[in-house]
Order: C-alpha cells, then structure tokens, then sequence
C-alpha cells in the first residue's frame, strides 16, 4: 500500500540519513569562456543575492574543483606550514564550539599560544587557502550572467527531490542568517 511505501521510506531515510546528489560538472566554456560577465547590480541586494544563488547551485561542482585544486597547491608548496595551520585553526574552532561550557577564554587561549609560539604565519598560509578560492567563486558567481540554458536547468533542478551539497550549505545557511535577524529583533525590543 502506499501507506507502507511511505512508512519504509521513511525508515530507509532514517537509517540512511539524508540522500545528496552531487551536480554535473559544467563545461569549461560554459564557465569561463563562452560566459558573459556584468556587474551586478548592487543597488539591488535581493537580484544580486539571487544571483550569486542560482550560480552557487548550479556551477558548484566547478566551484568544488576550484576549491580543491587551491588547498591542494597551498598544501603542496608549504605542506608543514599548512598542516601547523590546519591544527592550530582546528585547535581554536573546537575550542570555540564549546564557548558555552567553558566560555571564550580556551580559543583565546589556543590563540595566544600559537601567536607566542610563532605559529601566525601558517594560520594565515592556511585561512588563505580556505578564502582565496571562497572569494573567487563569490566574485565568479557575482559576475556571471545567467543564461537561458542556465535559468531552465536551475528551474528543473529546483523540482528536484534528493538536494545537492551546495543546496544544503545554502539552506544552513539562510538559517543561520534567519536567526540572527530573530535575534538582533529581539534585541532591539528590550
């Protein structure tokens, strides 16, 4: 029945935990080459966002390549600089997730330490790594126009049920962004 269809896939999804589709890679011309490029128009927040979206979503497993392909040269050129950064970044971010038991003072901490220790230069080597190509694909998927090929195919991914990596990031993130707005509101009300 079809009840029972729903309860096992249900079941199914559980166990298996959400399913993730990995999108096409996009041809080089259509990237890059065979691409218009125009400033987006700034005055405009919610087009720009839509923007940057729609391109987010539909060129990410070029945008994945970009970000792999720049953590693997930084790694190559400097590989004890980066994995000296790697763990300190690690050190401060685990201790920044438990800000709530143990409040600021440990990332702080790890922090001071690896500045005394001389370790600045490989955070930096490695935090350069990590936005050098985030910055390359926000300016890419600010400038890109979108074409019609581009908007059909976004509009059929959209219908789409299993979700790709990037939709999920972009949805963690719209709801992050949602609850500091909740939060900086209900600031402004007391």
């Amino acid at each position: 029945s079809l009840q029972h269809y729903f309860i096992q896939s249900n079941l199914r999804t559980r166990m298996e935990g959400p399913r993730v589709e990995i999108a096409p890679f996009r041809s080089i011309s259509d990237f890059v080459t065979d691409a218009s490029f125009t400033s987006p128009s700034v005055s405009d927040s919610s087009r720009w966002y839509n923007r940057v979206k729609q391109n987010l979503l539909y060129y990410q497993t070029n945008y994945f390549v970009i970000f792999t392909c720049v953590i693997v040269f930084y790694s190559a050129v400097n590989m004890a600089r980066y994995l000296t950064g790697v763990f300190v970044v690690t050190l401060v971010l685990a201790a920044l997730t438990q800000r709530h038991t143990y409040g600021i003072m440990p990332a702080a901490g790890v922090a001071l330490l690896a500045g005394l220790f001389g370790h600045t230069p490989a955070v930096m080597y490695t935090l350069c790594s990590l936005l050098l190509p985030a910055l390359l694909c926000f300016v890419h998927a600010s400038l890109r126009s979108r074409n019609m090929k581009n908007k059909v195919n976004s509009a059929v991914e959209t219908l789409r049920v299993v979700p790709t990596p990037m939709g999920h990031f972009i949805e963690s993130l719209e709801g992050s962004i949602s609850y500091f707005k909740v939060l900086a509101t209900s600031d402004k009300s007391k």
